[in-house]
């Protein structure tokens, strides 16, 4: 970002909602003191982090979601989104809470506040932010989708790791992509990352029904586990996710359809994202439901299987989730633990185990093939999706040893290793 950037952006300017301070119950209550959701009101949030280079895919959703809002939504829901980050190919940038409304027949984004510069990656930020959109727009049931680059459980000291071995650099897991990769991999702004931690932190504003990570890898069980406690239920991918991302003129009247429950919404809307790829160029999706308060369950069984003691994992025969090189980060973990688990207590345990994750997981869906833009320079590739459960896992190998410290450190693995 340019200094002038920058400069432009540290003016506050007054929010154009200020207006509605004062505003009665209604059946839209457009935000301010006095105003309380009404009963089954929806608020779903687009929280973007586009200082980077998916600013123009994420724009793309936010275009669907102006589609979805001109074709008719319920009206008691809300479509907000937080942008913070690059507009045009000329480098402008603007940080801003709106809301997309239908008035006088064109749908418009409506600003409800603007922001200097922030660190939109600083759980303080994200918490100020899910402030201001319980403000403008109060509800029953709250959502939030995440959009920006994803590197699931790993910490952002580990994103491009290099450790000089042999007194030459060495990568454990280079987990950057292409400037023009098909894939979208939470963050960056500029150069800042979220770590899971901090992620658990800012969302913990709100205790959201849903969560929704249109990025890449968040499906995996050490990131859900972090985050058990911040929504009742996890829509994510274990694997990389197409630049175009979700799909959300499709998935938006999916997500707020009164006809059945959240997690059936979010099921049909896991279906209708991998349904909608099938027939894109590049076909290639796997999304997950999670239900994480069955995420304890999975974490008690996996630590009975390690306490039966495993044998060690044959790397060749478990389901990958990218093309990295030469390292594999993500691993399926279903296929994993049957991979390590023998006869005997081990085996009893992770009967156990596949009891817990099926009741964890509340969908899953993938194409046959999935698309991974990582180690495979400009071109990418695909590989096979045949033991993809939906929920991936790291494996710690001694020769990586600062990510397998740094995993070590994980509450996930805290809990489950002996």
């Amino acid at each position: 970002m340019s200094v002038f950037d920058r400069i432009r952006r540290t003016f506050l300017v007054v929010a154009t909602a200020a207006a509605f301070v004062g505003c009665t119950k209604g059946p839209v209550c457009p935000g301010g003191p006095g105003c309380e959701p009404t009963e089954g009101s929806h608020t779903f949030l687009i929280y973007a982090v586009t200082n980077n280079n998916l600013w123009r895919y994420i724009r793309g959703n936010v275009n669907m979601a102006m589609e979805a809002v001109r074709a008719g939504l319920p009206a008691d829901t809300r479509v907000l989104v937080y942008w913070d980050g690059l507009t045009n190919y000329t480098g402008e940038s603007k940080t801003v809470l709106t809301e997309i409304v239908k008035e006088n027949g064109e749908v418009i984004e409506r600003v409800l506040k603007q922001y200097g510069e922030q660190d939109s990656t600083d759980p303080a930020v994200m918490k100020a932010v899910l402030q201001d959109v319980q403000y403008y727009a109060p509800a029953e049931v709250y959502g939030i989708s995440l959009h920006g680059h994803g590197t699931g459980w790993f910490p952002p000291e580990l994103n491009n790791l290099r450790q000089p071995m042999s007194g030459e650099p060495y990568i454990e897991h280079d987990l950057r992509r292409p400037d023009n990769a098909l894939t979208r991999a939470y963050g960056p702004d500029g150069e800042e990352y979220m770590s899971a931690g901090d992620l658990a932190e800012g969302l913990s504003e709100i205790k959201f029904d849903y969560v929704i990570f249109d990025v890449c890898f968040m499906s995996s069980i050490e990131l859900l586990y972090d985050l058990k406690d911040n929504a009742r239920y996890i829509l994510a991918s274990p694997a990389e996710i197409m630049g175009k991302g979700i799909p959300y003129h499709k998935v938006l009247p999916l997500l707020f359809s009164r006809d059945y429950p959240i997690d059936r919404r979010l099921a049909s809307a896991a279906s209708a994202i991998v349904e909608y790829y099938r027939e894109e160029s590049y076909p290639s999706a796997a999304f997950t439901v999670v239900a994480t308060a069955g995420l304890q369950g999975v974490a008690d069984a996996v630590k009975r299987i390690f306490a039966a003691g495993v044998e060690e994992p044959d790397f060749g025969e478990i389901q990958y989730l990218e093309v990295l090189e030469p390292e594999h980060a993500f691993f399926d973990l279903k296929d994993y633990l049957k991979n390590i688990t023998g006869n005997g207590a081990a085996k009893s345990a992770y009967a156990e185990f596949e009891t817990a994750l099926a009741n964890a997981i509340v969908a899953e869906s993938h194409t046959p093939q999935i698309y991974s833009a990582l180690g495979t320079g400009l071109s990418g590739g695909f590989f096979p999706a045949d033991d993809v459960c939906g929920i991936s896992s790291y494996i710690p190998r001694e020769w990586l040893p600062v990510t397998r410290e740094a995993w070590y450190a994980t509450a996930w693995a805290r809990y489950v290793m002996p």
